[in-house]
């Protein structure tokens, strides 16, 4: 009887079979004996059956046929469970060898030797069943191991210890590819980090294209069409690994992805497409980025990667050290590239310069040009014309020689009025936005600029740039206006036009010298004092949102506890400044619909309660809104608006604006 338990352990018969009857010379208790040496047997034989389904060959020819298999966490796994199941057999070998010297042993004896390897057979099961109930693949069955690691059984301490290296020499090799090469060994889609189609434009590498911006035609525009997108999948990511570290694994694999390729040879090659495949940073030559990234430190990375393959050193804050030192390394290559290179600081002044309206003689000159153009809904030619005449605006102001002029230009997007048979030119559906709200300042910048200068980013920028360019042909029109007016015996049209020529300075002043300077300085005195291009990024973006909450284009809701900006239409200051400028412009075309000196007084009268009301409301919202971000600059710019506290009297305020600040 003890030959044919031997069998079943060698999994040599039909374990599957029902459980046969113990003979009847077997001795009192053997019967019993056998029951649990048999249950151990069927136990071997469920773990033997998933070794054979997930081993090599098994997974070629899965593979092979289309079917759906284990991949290479699976493989892996196959052979740690193969590994420890190598002391079961040499277990049954030494007893084999006991039962043929004396034939008198029995089933005590051989329950004795195997007993031991009951608990690790149960552990083995419940992480094989986990796995198929739950269609675990990749990275998730290295999470699943990583969770059995913990036993008081000894022997199931060091089996699961053993197979989990199995698993996480895969994972290893697979991060270290990532992390050093930024190539994605994933034929199975097993790890974290995977790449997306082109249809899936969630988050990308690049920047998508948008009409907002431009770029490096040759290079930037190439590449943000290149479908080499890659994201997190959270259903991958091990528990053992925080989000804030798989984030950051990601980063560093697309920005070496980004180095490798060559900018001068995509500009020498007008052959590059998008069915190109990419240029892996091995095919690049020797004086390709690749060794300047790491700084001779490649080998020493790669040596802390792999040793991170002993579970003794693969722990998460290891982990989190070595991709800390490959993220920094990366980043100084990076900001040498940038900042060095790409010259970072001086297209941050061009930034300011342009869109922020830096250079104020040339839009001066330009709203000179075209003032009339952008009053009237666009054309097809509308782009041209107004390229054409910035052209003749920087070469009136000095300017047509600079290289930094032929980086930007200007768009008018040509939006086909929809008018119907049924429908009239006075319905809204049939009106076309004028140049002042389409207007688009479009930026060449260099790269890789593109990771600060996103589409999304140049769009904020534009919003910026149309809100101060109206606001300079506001003032501008007011102070054209002063010779007009200056000897004018009318007393309420002199007093009309300096209470909007002082509320226009003062709105200009808050934005140009509280708002943009005060911030741009912040901005570059933090550049100076890093050389992490994260930490630049950061700054940059803070910039951003700064000048945009102070010139109230976004809002943040006080319900909204995450944070998270409103568009400007939901700022009612942004509103209320914007139905100011339509009060000025109105004030300044009054001559071309006011025949005689009654319309003209009829005229002003009514601007001057329009006046008064906006005033009134402007600083009623500093009540409601001055414990929003928003109110602190609101407040500020009307303490500049009615810092001897006439404007409030003449709005007919009950209190002025220092004594609501006070409450």
């Amino acid at each position: 009887m003890i030959h044919d338990a031997l069998l079943v352990l060698w999994d040599c018969s039909q374990t599957n079979a029902p459980q046969p009857a113990p003979l009847t010379y077997a001795n009192e208790g053997d019967a019993e004996i056998y029951n649990r040496i048999y249950a151990i047997a069927k136990s071997h034989h469920k773990i033997q059956n998933f070794v054979i389904a997930t081993a090599f060959h098994s997974r070629k020819s899965q593979t092979a046929s289309g079917h759906k298999s284990y991949g290479l966490y699976g493989q892996a796994l196959s052979e740690g469970i193969s590994e420890v199941l190598q002391s079961y057999k040499n277990t049954l070998k030494e007893v084999e060898e006991l039962v043929i010297g004396n034939p008198n042993y029995t089933l005590s004896l051989l329950y004795s030797y195997v007993e031991k390897f009951q608990g690790l057979f149960n552990t083995l099961n419940r992480i094989i069943s986990t796995i198929k109930e739950r269609r675990l693949t990749g990275c998730q069955i290295l999470s699943l191991v990583h969770q059995f690691i913990l036993n008081g059984n000894k022997m199931v301490h060091e089996a699961v210890i053993q197979i989990f290296c199995c698993i996480n020499t895969v994972f290893i090799n697979q991060l270290c590819t990532w992390l050093l090469y930024g190539e994605l060994r994933d034929p199975y889609q097993e790890f974290f980090v995977y790449q997306m189609k082109k249809n899936d434009t969630s988050d990308t590498f690049i920047s998508t294209p948008s009409s907002t911006t431009t770029c490096d035609k040759s290079l930037v525009s190439t590449l943000q069409q290149t479908p080499y997108g890659y994201n997190l999948n959270p259903n991958m990511i091990p528990y053992f690994i925080p989000l804030s570290l798989a984030q950051e694994i990601l980063f560093i694999g697309k920005t070496v992805i980004l180095f490798g390729f060559d900018p001068k040879k995509v500009k020498k090659n007008n052959s590059f497409t998008i069915n190109r495949p990419m240029l892996t940073l091995q095919k690049i030559d020797a004086d390709s980025r690749r060794f300047t990234i790491w700084e001779e430190k490649e080998a020493e990375f790669h040596e802390k990667l792999q040793k991170l393959k002993t579970i003794e050193v693969f722990q998460a804050y290891n982990l989190r050290g070595v991709v800390r030192e490959i993220k920094e390394c990366v980043t100084k290559h990076l900001w040498t590239v940038a900042v060095e290179e790409a010259q970072l600081l001086h297209e941050l002044r061009l930034m300011k310069d342009f869109y922020l309206i830096g250079r104020g003689e040339l839009f001066l000159e330009l709203l000179r040009l075209t003032a009339p153009m952008l009053e009237r809904p666009t054309t097809r030619n509308s782009t041209r014309d107004m390229n054409h005449a910035f052209q003749l605006a920087a070469r009136a102001v000095f300017l047509s020689n600079s290289t930094d002029i032929e980086k930007f230009s200007f768009e008018l997007p040509y939006v086909k009025p929809n008018i119907s048979a049924n429908s009239s030119v006075e319905d809204d559906s049939s009106t076309v936005a004028d140049g002042w709200s389409s207007i688009i300042l479009k930026y060449d910048f260099k790269w890789p600029l593109h990771l600060l200068f996103a589409p999304e980013v140049l769009a904020r920028y534009n919003d910026m740039f149309r809100l101060l360019l109206r606001i300079k042909k506001t003032q501008h029109d007011l102070h054209a206006l002063w010779k007009t007016y200056k000897q004018s015996p009318r007393f309420t049209m002199c007093q009309l036009h300096n209470k909007l020529m002082f509320l226009m300075d003062n709105l200009q002043h808050y934005l140009q010298a509280d708002v943009l300077e005060t911030n741009f300085s912040r901005l570059m005195e933090a550049v100076n004092k890093t050389n992490d291009f994260e930490k630049l990024k950061k700054a940059h973006a803070t910039f951003l949102a700064d000048i945009l909450s102070q010139s109230f284009l976004t809002v943040t809701s006080a319900d909204n506890d995450s944070g998270d900006t409103l568009d400007s239409i939901n700022n009612p200051v942004f509103c209320n400044i914007m139905e100011l400028l339509k009060l000025c412009h109105s004030f300044c075309s009054m001559s071309e619909f006011a025949s005689d000196k009654e319309a003209e007084d009829y005229y002003i009268r009514g601007y001057s309660d329009r006046f008064n009301k906006l005033v009134k409301q402007l600083m009623q919202l500093l009540v409601s809104l001055r414990d929003r971000p928003c109110g602190v600059y609101l407040a500020r710019l009307l303490m500049r608006l009615d810092y001897n506290r006439w404007l409030s009297g003449e709005a007919q305020l009950t209190q002025s604006v220092t004594n609501m600040l006070r409450y």
